[in-house]
């Protein structure tokens, strides 16, 4: 519950420079300067330098913003920022005094101190006086389509570990958004994804917790694994499936194989609702196609027999064409994500676009793994010539690392096709097939 108030700390911070109405000016840089800054309240926010992203985007270094007191009378704490990239923003929705469609921002460098919350103690939970935590929030809302793509949200503990959300919402409306009974019958849940990665954090917070409660970790471990053991026997194989992994991950709080990755693709459309009204876990976890991936698994004897999951799909590789599975397609010189609908005629896979409602037809042989980061892997580093994949508006788009790599992990492409000009893009949006 900490960590949630810190996060609900930053985001506020970060998204301070996306609310404010402002016309239009030369660049990013430009736009804040003269007309957002001013309607900052003084010494809100401070900065040492700062540079242009674009028409679009700027850069803060050396920030620190002062949030106003949680309650009169209260101590502000200052945040300490090392920079903010605003790499690209709705202007022209910020211009009509709406609140922008899409956004993509870095925090980077965030200093929270040594007790950032009540209850939250960075000494006793981690030996650390102060910790360093980057944040990034990158989504697109669709008003026509009513979607919501939540790219990602990434909340990165250095040291720690690092959270990644990514969703897309079906039947979102600016309409219901102050309507919680609307938006849980309206909205509906295409896709979901959320990763943990753990690089120290249990490992201290299990045997402090441990110690707050007077028990030794192994204690502590073996009544979480008892709760979710008790949850099994009662359960179907899609519940077992989820403990399985769930149980393992927790058995390994010391040193855990890998991320915990949890995916969300319901086979069909079901709103907040309908979930309401599940008769019980097994229910749920069917509506929403729910998966939990760990490599460390140790799965336990089933009780009842559960069909076994397909097999990803891979360049050359047969696909498995089942409605609800997911993949990358090359369509319009790109690699789009789709998810296929039904099985089509000549052993091909009827499926439709992700975010769109085109629908086309593919062979399954020549369909690429569906992943949340992407298709292929990722580039490890910029290296000139380079065959890569690069990602624009949700597709993945052929392309040549073109000249010497920039700095701050840039890199200059050259697509391949000739529609689209030559970019700057960051390493996160590229991605390698071999």
């Amino acid at each position: 519950m900490g960590l949630v108030r810190i996060f609900g700390r930053l985001l506020p911070a970060a998204l301070l420079l996306l609310w404010v109405a402002v016309p239009a000016e030369a660049d990013g840089l430009g736009r804040f300067e003269k007309l957002i800054k001013p309607q900052i309240p003084a010494g809100a926010l401070t900065y040492k330098s700062a540079k242009a992203l674009g028409e679009s985007g700027f850069v803060l270094d050396g920030v620190v913003i002062t949030p106003p007191p949680e309650k009169t009378g209260a101590k502000t704490e200052k945040i300490e920022i090392k920079r903010i990239s605003v790499e690209d923003l709705d202007f022209a929705a910020l211009e009509k005094q709406l609140p922008p469609n899409f956004a993509r921002v870095r925090v980077e460098g965030v200093v929270i101190d040594g007790k950032p919350a009540e209850g939250v103690d960075l000494k006793e939970l981690a030996g650390l006086d102060k910790l360093t935590v980057d944040f990034q929030l990158d989504y697109r809302f669709e008003p026509d389509r009513k979607t919501l793509s939540l790219n990602r949200v990434e909340l990165d503990l250095n040291g720690l570990g690092r959270l990644e959300v990514t969703m897309i919402l079906d039947g979102v409306s600016p309409d219901s958004a102050g309507n919680t009974d609307a938006a849980m019958n309206d909205a509906s849940l295409r896709t979901a994804s959320v990763v943990y990665e753990d690089r120290s954090l249990l490992g201290k917070a299990v045997p402090a917790g441990a110690k707050a409660q007077g028990v030794e970790p192994a204690a502590l471990v073996t009544t979480a694994t008892t709760t979710l053991a008790a949850l099994r026997m009662a359960a179907g194989p899609a519940t077992q499936a989820v403990v399985d992994a769930v149980s393992s991950y927790v058995e390994d709080y010391k040193q855990p194989k890998g991320p915990l990755r949890i995916t969300f693709n319901p086979p069909g459309k079901i709103s907040g609702a309908a979930l309401a009204a599940a008769a019980g876990p097994e229910d749920v976890i069917k509506a929403l196609g729910i998966a939990v991936f760990y490599a460390g698994t140790v799965s336990k004897p089933a009780t009842a027999s559960a069909p076994s999951a397909a097999a990803p799909a891979s360049l050359g590789a047969k696909a498995d064409c089942t409605a609800g599975a997911r993949f990358f397609v090359l369509h319009d010189d790109s690699w789009q994500a789709v998810t296929v609908r039904k099985p089509g005629k000549a052993g091909e896979c009827s499926a439709k676009i992700d975010g769109g409602d085109d629908e086309l037809s593919f062979a399954p042989e020549k369909a690429l793994a569906w992943s949340i980061d992407g298709p292929g892997k990722p580039l490890g580093k910029c290296q000139t010539g380079a065959k890569v994949l690069v990602e624009s508006d949700g597709a993945w788009h052929p392309g040549k690392v073109a000249d010497k790599p920039f700095a701050d992990g840039q890199c200059p492409i050259k697509f391949d096709s000739d529609d689209m000009d030559e970019d700057t893009v960051l390493l996160k949006r590229v991605r390698q097939l071999d």
